[in-house]
């Protein structure tokens, strides 16, 4: 771990560097940390996970996880339902991953590639409040070694609905249902829901604390994997925010993993 905490006391260290040289001139910083940290904003941007886990079984596992928002007029297809004074937009997220994950005990466990896709896509409904959506879920196989994906064609419903009312909060619960339908006849049948809530309080000067563990609940095996988290993070200029977020899960198949992540969000 000492590596991966030197590497990390470093990116801080450059981040709060170019916090004090690149301020943007008069660019409010709390609009900067607003727009990236909305989870259903109508705003193009692009995230970029690095964490690094570790499990109770002594595999260690990093992960590079680029995320993509493409928001888009029209319902679900462009341009459809889009002109005059529409109250809604579509939401496209595609998600993907690079991992290594070693263990010297459990051979089978070690490996290096991509992971399974996660592409969700939906119709945002923005209210004075905040906003809520509707749309649909797919996993897609891509994992390139077997140690590193489910296998399995999944599709399933997804929902988000954010509120906003108390100034410099931002509360959103995130839900993905997914079934699998296809895939590797040798690989489990999946039934999970994969639910986020998301917290965050916004400071003056582009600081936040952001709360947004990713639980998993497995219907066939009983398994609820719920990990807690507190990230600290600041808008470095008017286009890329940052946070560090150390994680701990508290119960499920993967209880006692320890992570810490850093998250870039870069927006045009």
């Amino acid at each position: 771990m000492s590596v991966q905490w030197c590497l990390l006391m470093l990116v801080v260290s450059f981040c709060s560097l170019a916090k004090a040289i690149a301020q943007d001139g008069n660019v409010p910083l709390e609009q900067t940390t607003e727009k990236a940290t909305n989870p259903p904003g109508d705003v193009t941007r692009l995230q970029v996970q690095s964490t690094y886990r570790q499990y109770k079984n002594g595999t260690d596992q990093y992960v590079i996880l680029p995320r993509l928002f493409l928001p888009y007029e029209g319902f679900i297809v462009p341009g459809l339902g889009a002109g005059g004074s529409q109250d809604y937009y579509s939401l496209l997220r595609v998600e993907t991953s690079m991992i290594q994950q070693h263990n010297s005990e459990h051979g089978a466990v070690n490996a290096f590639g991509m992971a399974d896709t996660n592409l969700t896509h939906g119709v945002v409904f923005p209210q004075a409040w905040g906003s809520w959506g509707l749309g649909y879920g797919m996993l897609l196989p891509t994992a390139t070694e077997k140690a590193l994906g489910m296998g399995k064609w999944q599709a399933g419903p997804s929902g988000i609905i954010s509120y906003q009312g108390f100034p410099g909060w931002q509360i959103t619960a995130f839900a993905q249902q997914f079934y699998s339908f296809a895939g590797d006849d040798n690989r489990a049948a999946q039934n999970f829901m994969s639910f986020q809530p998301i917290v965050t309080k916004r400071f003056a000067g582009g600081f936040f604390l952001i709360f947004d563990p990713i639980m998993k609940f497995d219907w066939k095996k009983n398994d609820y994997i719920i990990p807690l988290n507190l990230g600290f993070g600041m808008a470095l200029s008017k286009s890329l925010i940052f946070f560090v977020e150390p994680e701990y899960v508290v119960n499920g198949s993967t209880r006692d993993t320890f992570a810490i992540r850093l998250n870039f969000t870069i927006m045009p």
